[in-house]
């Protein structure tokens, strides 16, 4: 089995890898699925997995020379800096930045009491207890320089959850046919390019594993 490694520069980096790690269905080697965890890290920093099937991670400088790197975010020539957020997310900060003058000297100015003001989900976002104190400074900076007008937050794509076997059940044109979830009475043999929508698409991922059996598995798809 081939022990890749992928060397991430920034968290929507690190976001890609762990997503394509856990359509594999690969774990971290705690158990959690590729997306459920976040070691403490400091970028860029390394996240191996062996066999596609157990993920773990280390810093840089002890990289493991017997790993294939197969990914390197230092290399790339646009390495994305923006922090990949929700819409409600973005609400709510627009919402917080409409109010910003009535706890603060102006539109633009974000002093202790306009920090304060922050939603409790934002606060948590830039005030995180699994981050470094320098990703958490980051963070905060990022939400000051986009009051000042800066680019700096993108909107992650809406995506859904579906139930599809766990094994390919043959190809199609070299692309993996596999058995989707549609209700509980049909299923659907196609490959992922052309899964047609009518294929049962969850709202959130523990509705979707509620449905799926031993032999399937539930991926993340975007719509």
């Amino acid at each position: 089995m081939t022990n890749k490694a992928y060397i991430v520069a920034n968290e929507q980096q690190e976001r890609e890898v762990l997503e394509k790690l856990e359509e594999k269905g690969a774990l971290w080697i705690n158990g959690k699925n590729a997306t459920d965890f976040i070691p403490f890290r400091k970028f860029p920093y390394v996240i191996y997995c062996n066999g596609d099937k157990y993920i773990s991670w280390d810093k840089l400088g002890d990289l493991d020379v017997n790993k294939i790197i197969v990914f390197d975010g230092r290399k790339e020539e646009k390495m994305s800096e923006k922090y990949v957020v929700t819409q409600e997310f973005m609400n709510t900060l627009n919402l917080w930045r409409e109010k910003l003058p009535s706890f603060s000297m102006s539109k633009k100015f974000v002093g202790p009491t306009a920090i304060q003001e922050l939603d409790d989900d934002i606060d948590d976002w830039w005030n995180n207890i699994d981050l470094s104190d320098e990703d958490n400074n980051n963070r905060l900076i990022a939400i000051i320089r986009w009051v000042n007008g800066e680019d700096v937050f993108e909107v992650e794509k809406p995506k859904k959850w579906v139930v599809r076997s766990k094994e390919p059940q043959g190809s199609v044109d070299g692309e993996p046919l596999y058995i989707w979830f549609v209700d509980e009475l049909t299923l659907e043999t196609e490959t992922e390019a052309t899964m047609p929508p009518y294929i049962r698409r969850f709202n959130t991922k523990e509705e979707a594993q509620s449905w799926a059996n031993s032999h399937q598995e539930v991926i993340e798809v975007e719509i």
